[in-house]
């Protein structure tokens, strides 16, 4: 539990970032609104190659100093030493290095819930086939957080490695990670945390989670450029160093934007946005349960993620609707929701409209039918 910390400017903080101006920005879970510091960063980063070339070995010191940073920066938000730190192109790529490495043998148990990310379970799938495991899927999509979680730490009996979401990508559904982690250290297995819809939405240490690695973006809840992202190699680094998992080439301009996402957080107070972000989806959350036949589908317990159903409606066609009104949201067919993510920015008056947005469809049954 954080400590109370002193209200968010969201004036100041709405003021460096454009595109709030021109919507109701509900989809920071997919990829989050730039900030205009993040890419003057990665400007600059361009222009300095433009004027000066790319061949310099002060360049290239300069760069690998920006990186240095990045992993200390990165490694502050979650609570890791910089030195457990893999810079990564995001969650996914972040997840198949991790399932690339592990010393696979024929038979092995690989572990994931239902309530995976698509990407992520395809990886799953694909590395089972490659090296003929066991591919155990743990739970089914209908049932509670606690029941999956049971489902999950009975899985772990026998497991090499457990795949599971610290926030489901779907409902926002907050998984105990740290007792599906303590099941499976004991019984031998690693934990594989996919971190994409928690870092920068929740206060993680994922020390005190007991995650082996945990894989998380830049441009979600970080508000950083697409392509950056990080993976933290915690235990598992006696094995196989963090610096083993990471990709020769990255992208100089993507990085130097990332470092600004990170510092401009920092500016701001990162318990600050972590407390916007929970106080704006339990809002969201509150005001949509009280629209008469609209299930919400999150829990009482989440992140920055609200999921909803408008009965008999196609969830895209909803959030295509709600995007009509310059109402940014995702739809997300899998589980048959919209998802709103509710960002550090997002002021009680755009909640509101959003909300009123969506009993008016349910009222006027304005969404086509599924």
């Amino acid at each position: 539990m954080m400590a109370d910390v002193t209200p968010l400017d969201v004036t100041a903080l709405r003021a460096g970032i454009p595109a709030l101006a021109r919507f109701v920005y509900l989809n920071t879970g997919t990829a989050g609104p730039l900030p205009r510091a993040v890419r003057d960063a990665m400007l600059d980063a361009l222009d300095a190659d433009l004027d000066r070339g790319r061949a310099s070995a002060r360049r290239f010191a300069r760069i690998a100093e920006g990186f240095e940073e990045a992993r200390a920066l990165l490694a502050g938000l979650v609570r890791a030493d910089a030195r457990e730190v893999a810079l990564t192109g995001g969650t996914t790529d972040g997840i198949e290095r991790v399932l690339a490495a592990m010393p696979w043998s024929r038979g092995d148990r690989l572990v994931t819930s239902p309530l995976e990310h698509p990407d992520v379970l395809e990886a799953a799938r694909a590395t089972a086939r490659r090296y003929d495991l066991d591919l155990v899927v743990a739970g089914t999509a209908g049932q509670t957080p606690e029941e999956i979680a049971e489902a999950l730490v009975t899985a772990t009996r026998g497991a090499r490695l457990v795949v599971v979401s610290h926030v489901t990508y779907g409902a926002g559904v907050v998984l105990p990670i740290g007792r599906i982690a303590a099941a499976a250290r004991a019984r031998g297995a690693l934990v594989l945390v996919d971190g994409a819809q928690a870092a920068g939405a929740l206060d993680v240490d994922v020390h005190a989670l007991g995650a082996d690695f945990y894989a998380f973006p830049g441009q979600k809840w970080l508000l950083g450029p697409e392509g950056t992202g990080a993976l933290v190699v915690t235990r598992a680094a006696d094995r196989r160093p963090a610096s083993a998992f990471e990709p020769v080439t990255k992208s100089a301009m993507l990085w130097a934007g990332l470092r600004a996402a990170v510092r401009w957080r920092v500016e701001h107070g990162h318990e600050r946005l972590v407390e916007a972000v929970r106080r704006g989806a339990e809002l969201a959350r509150a005001q949509l349960a009280a629209i008469p036949g609209v299930p919400v589908l999150t829990p009482a317990r989440h992140a920055g993620l609200v999921a909803f159903r408008l009965p008999g409606a196609d969830p895209l066609a909803v959030a295509a609707a709600l995007g009509a009104r310059r109402i940014a949201t995702r739809g997300i067919p899998e589980i048959g929701a919209v998802r709103l993510s509710c960002g550090p920015f997002t002021t009680d008056g755009e909640l509101t409209f959003a909300a009123e947005t969506v009993r008016s469809l349910a009222l006027e049954k304005a969404v086509s039918a599924q």
